[in-house]
C-alpha cells in the first residue's frame, strides 16, 4: 500500500467516525428534547389548574369584598358621623372664651442654707 492509499483510508476512516459521532449528538439532543416536551406537557397542565384557580379566588374575592362594603357602608357612615358631631363639640369647646387668669403670686425669697459650724 502506498502513501496515497492509507491517506483514503485513513481520511474515509475519519469520515465514518465523524459520522458516527454526530449520528450519537443527534439521537442525544432527540431524546433531551422529547425529555424537555414531556415536562412542559405537564407544567402546561399545572399552570393552566394555577390560572383556573386564580380566576375562581379573584371571583370569591370581589363578592366577598362587595358583601363587606355592604353590609358595613352604614356602620362606616354613622362613625363619620359621630366623628364629626365629636369634632364639632370639641372645636366648640375650645373656641369658647377663657377665664380670665389669676393673679400671680410673687415668688418667695430664696432662703440660703446656713453651714452649721462643726
Amino acid at each position: 500500500m502506498n502513501f496515497q492509499e492509507k491517506m483514503l483510508e485513513s481520511t474515509a476512516d475519519l469520515r465514518a467516525r465523524a459520522a458516527a459521532l454526530a449520528n450519537a449528538a443527534i439521537i442525544t439532543a432527540r431524546t433531551r428534547a422529547q425529555v424537555a416536551a414531556k415536562r412542559v406537557d405537564g407544567l402546561k397542565g399545572s399552570f393552566a389548574t394555577l390560572s383556573v384557580a386564580g380566576r375562581e379566588f379573584n371571583k370569591v374575592a370581589r363578592r366577598h369584598a362587595a358583601r363587606f362594603v355592604k353590609e358595613n357602608s352604614a356602620i362606616a357612615a354613622n362613625a363619620g358621623k359621630d366623628v364629626s358631631a365629636l369634632a364639632r363639640t370639641t372645636y366648640a369647646t375650645l373656641t369658647q372664651r377663657a377665664a380670665p387668669k389669676k393673679a400671680r403670686k410673687a415668688p418667695a425669697a430664696r432662703k440660703r442654707a446656713t453651714r452649721k459650724a462643726a
